[in-house]
């Protein structure tokens, strides 16, 4: 089995391909593609999805995986990386405070914010694994840099 590197890397190729055919500024499609890859690629994905930062509540963007919790609290990990605007790594979600359990499969986590060019977070990625401690820094370098290209524009 190829290893976690190469595996994003291959989706960041794949990504990038995909979307060269959308025009600038349609985010949705573009989520729903990032979804769609990692969720396909990356073996150690049980879930993964967007999170809109809404002014109340996050509320569900394009995901894959089981069905999520459609709206929730600026708590719990995605509340938590939206609130501070950095990447959470979680290596056991059961031994975090606040943690929202919309399936009680999953064990770890990662959630990385979306920031728009004034620095305002526009949703969060949101990742969950079935086995703890899952993901690590080779996970944020790349799920970090695949948030680029959502917001990318062709001049």
């Amino acid at each position: 089995m190829a290893g976690k590197k190469q595996l994003y890397q291959e989706s960041i190729e794949e990504i990038k391909e995909r979307l060269s055919t959308l025009e600038n500024g349609i985010i949705v499609p573009r989520m729903a593609t990032m979804a769609a890859v990692l969720k396909n690629k990356m073996p150690h994905y049980f879930w993964c999805g967007f999170y809109f930062c809404e002014e109340k509540e996050l509320v569900i963007g394009p995901y894959q995986g089981n069905s999520a919790c459609p709206n929730i609290a600026y708590t719990g990990v995605c509340g938590t990386s939206a609130n501070k605007k950095e990447t959470i790594i979680v290596p056991d979600v059961h031994k975090f405070p606040g943690h929202i359990v919309c399936n009680p499969a999953s064990k770890s986590e990662i959630v990385v914010p979306l920031l728009d060019s004034e620095g305002r977070v526009i949703a969060v990625f949101d990742v969950d694994s079935a086995e703890k401690n899952a993901f690590d820094e080779t996970d944020r370098k790349f799920i970090e840099e695949l948030m680029s290209l959502l917001l990318e524009e062709d001049d």
